[in-house]
């Protein structure tokens, strides 16, 4: 063979070889979503997370952008990902390295978070997720509510689903001084000192009217990461759920049970239930949420991710700005039940809400809500009695894809409290969704 002929035969095979390689590359359905919010805030209470006597007056703007990335190789397989990058408030930092830093002149601030980042494999038989997802629980996310590293398997009938799951919510590894059974607990080795956690739910539809469902969630905490009052817990929850229509009024509700040991010395005892209403109503949406999570020697025990910080428990379904965590805040939210556990001592609320959509461009809501303690364990005050919230929130759609709005609340204070000043919160909100 000529030396000419040999070498047009492997620019050939060379060119072959990069276009075969190049298929998969090509197939590959690239899918981008994401939501970009800022908002303008005017309180005596949101980013101090306090209340107190003649409180004073604050003002800033937060802003929060998430994006998705779906890489797509066929109807079977997509791998999910999604980031963070918040500013807790323009003019905090610049040139660091910190979560929610950035928002000073110069920004140049490394604060990128990893949300999600999971392998979906979807086939008849079964559904798979592997590794960092979205998770939560089906009783409104009072137990977890959060993204998580595990392995969800998952599959529908005609009229029925089931899922069952293990979760790795923490691993130490840290060195410790901690005697535990007369020994000195070694926390070098990964897979000993773990937080665990395995699921199974399933739901079941009766009728067009009536679904059903249960689940059991078991909680092992061995990573003696947290305060020592929920040092090694092993909590079981076993639940049952329901939604349904009577007349022209949508029903939904749970109650949840949990048992087990909080630590070694404190049995979980904790439970709750809750029940939500809809209904349409001269043009709009009423609704309705009762919550009772127990407090006290039943204290109701949530997932956690560190010391003072919770990853369940936040009941957004409420509609609360102060009361409950509002669904607006970001890293830097507050309320005065910052998750439903409120310290060991539950919470009894209930609250009403009405949204109206004007037409395609104005929509409005209205929400009011009572809470208290069901069990005054910091014997504050000289009432179980926590306060009422009113609120109010308008929209106006400039476009398909972006949202400007206004959010209101004002919470009178009950005689749990001594002598603080009412908390209120105003917000001025631009979103924009892709």
């Amino acid at each position: 063979m000529k030396k000419q002929n040999k070498k047009l035969l492997v620019a050939a095979i060379a060119a072959a070889l990069s276009a075969a390689s190049a298929v998969p590359a090509l197939a590959l359905e690239n899918q981008f979503n994401g939501a970009f919010t800022a908002f303008y805030d005017m309180s005596n209470f949101s980013g101090s997370g306090v209340t107190q006597k003649n409180a004073p007056s604050e003002n800033y703007f937060v802003q929060r952008v998430r994006l998705g990335y779906t890489a797509k190789a066929d109807d079977h397989v997509k791998l999910v990902t999604k980031f963070e990058f918040d500013y807790d408030y323009w003019g905090n930092s610049s040139y660091t390295n910190a979560r929610g830093g950035g928002g000073a002149i110069g920004a140049d601030t490394v604060n990128m978070e990893t949300k999600h980042l999971y392998l979906d494999l979807t086939y008849p038989q079964l559904n798979t997720k592997i590794g960092m997802m979205p998770y939560n629980d089906s009783f409104k996310g009072l137990v977890f509510d959060a993204d998580m590293a595990g392995i969800l398997l998952s599959h529908d009938y005609s009229n029925a689903s089931i899922s069952a799951g293990f979760f790795r919510l923490m691993d130490s590894t840290k060195d410790s001084n901690i005697i535990k059974d007369g020994r000195q607990q070694d926390f070098t080795r990964l897979g000993r000192n773990t937080n665990d956690m395995f699921t199974l739910d399933g739901k079941y539809t009766v009728s067009k009217d009536l679904t059903v469902g249960a689940a059991y969630y078991y909680i092992q905490d061995d990573s003696n990461d947290f305060v020592s009052t929920i040092q090694s817990a092993k909590v079981h929850n076993l639940g049952i759920n329901a939604a349904g229509n009577v007349g022209p009024v949508a029903l939904n509700g749970f109650f949840l049970k949990q048992f087990g040991d909080l630590s070694k010395t404190t049995d979980a005892k904790g439970y709750t239930f809750n029940v939500g209403a809809k209904m349409p109503l001269a043009g709009g949406t009423l609704r309705s949420e009762f919550l009772y999570v127990s407090g006290g020697n039943d204290q109701f025990y949530i997932t956690h991710s560190e010391p003072g910080a919770t990853e369940g428990g936040q009941f957004y379904d409420a509609e609360m700005i102060m009361l409950n965590r509002d669904k607006y805040a970001t890293t830097i939210d507050n309320a005065i039940m910052y998750d439903v556990n409120n310290s060991g001592q539950g919470v009894i609320e209930g609250t009403v809400g009405y949204d109206y959509t004007f037409n395609d461009k104005v929509s409005a809501s209205a929400n009011a809500g009572f809470a208290a303690v069901a069990k005054n364990t910091a014997h504050a005050g000289s009432s179980d009695y926590l306060g009422t919230e009113i609120n109010a929130e308008a929209y106006y759609k400039l476009t398909a894809n972006v949202t400007l709005g206004a959010r209101a609340g004002y919470l009178f204070l009950g005689d749990y409290f001594t002598n603080e000043d009412n908390p209120y919160d105003v917000k001025l909100i631009a979103k924009y969704n892709f």
